[in-house]
């Protein structure tokens, strides 16, 4: 079993608890006088040794608190300056204010790339005959959505595809919905400036009476909803 401790300051502090002790008649433990008092002058070395370690992290974390403070201060200082810098050179459509600034340019943008195809289209008709129609996409880098309507006229065939309207949201409401009409479908598909997404899968209302109110079911593929 190991007598000092492994820690240097617990090994100080040790020797310091018992050299009162073995000071006190050094032969009747087996030592010297001479021992006692070379004992005495390495304790008082190592615990000046100690003290000027710990007042030496002090000052670090002190100086490291007050060069992050500063470096932080001129990391906002100088940002700002350089976004002065790029603002003049866009006011003054000047790109010679970058190189002389030596500051590189900004990059020029990346294109966004066609939107993707909307999903999730549903369609409700309200006790107005006005259909919502809803779906889920994307309105990133100013997309629109364009609506397009096909109907199916009673024992007839389904019209061609015709616009409907367009939103800048996720929603639409179609107020100019044409009555006598068996079912109307709807499909949504996304556009900006850089293209156009594919047609989403169209979402159904089928239409009949009962008694003397409108009903109306609306679905995509087996899933149906049912509104008044």
């Amino acid at each position: 079993m190991a007598i000092l401790p492994d820690s240097r300051e617990q090994m100080v502090q040790f020797f310091e608890a018992h050299i009162p002790v073995w000071a006190k008649d050094p032969p009747s433990i087996g030592l010297t006088a001479a021992q006692i008092v070379d004992l005495d002058s390495r304790i008082t070395a190592a615990r000046a040794a100690l003290t000027a370690q710990t007042a030496a992290i002090n000052t670090k974390l002190a100086a490291t608190e007050v060069m992050h403070t500063q470096t932080s201060d001129l990391r906002g200082f100088g940002s700002d300056l350089v976004k002065v810098i790029k603002a003049f050179a866009e006011s003054t459509d000047d790109p010679g204010v970058y190189a002389a600034a030596e500051i590189p340019a900004p990059a020029p943008p990346t294109p966004a790339g066609p939107p993707d195809m909307p999903t999730d289209v549903t369609a409700t008709l309200d006790n107005f005959g006005q259909v919502k129609v809803e779906w889920k996409g994307s309105r990133a880098f100013n997309t629109q959505f364009i609506l397009q309507r096909q109907l199916v006229p009673v024992g007839g065939s389904p019209t061609a595809w015709t616009y409907a309207g367009s939103s800048a949201t996720n929603d639409y409401t179609d107020n100019a919905l044409p009555t006598g009409y068996a079912s109307a479908s709807y499909r949504v598909y996304a556009q900006r400036s850089s293209g156009a997404s594919d047609a989403s899968t169209p979402t159904t209302l089928t239409f009949g009476t009962e008694g003397s109110g409108q009903q109306a079911s609306s679905g995509s593929g087996d899933n149906i909803a049912l509104a008044a």
